[in-house]
């Protein structure tokens, strides 16, 4: 099964959890105000209400690599799944 099935099933589950990595970082500035839990989320919203811009280009920037980092790693996770799949 794993040979015929599972290697072509695992190529979507690869993708999606290498896309959702920007969506947890995202996902925990609501989480953190919501839950009223100090951290990124709570600074960044502040950064924007005293309109502080080398924050929020510091969090844009983090987000980015979030999501960089999830691309790379799915990138590096779908050659081991797939060997079909070759870096070019």
């Amino acid at each position: 099964i794993y040979r015929h099935a599972l290697r072509n099933a695992l190529i979507p589950v690869v993708t999606i959890l290498g896309l959702s990595l920007g969506l947890i970082v995202t996902g925990t500035f609501f989480l953190e105000e919501f839950f009223n839990i100090p951290g990124i989320g709570e600074t960044t919203l502040q950064a924007t209400q005293y309109r502080d811009y080398p924050v929020i280009q510091a969090t844009a920037v983090l987000l980015a690599v979030a999501v960089v980092i999830g691309n790379l790693i799915s990138d590096i996770l779908y050659t081991l799944v797939d060997p079909r799949i070759k870096a070019s």
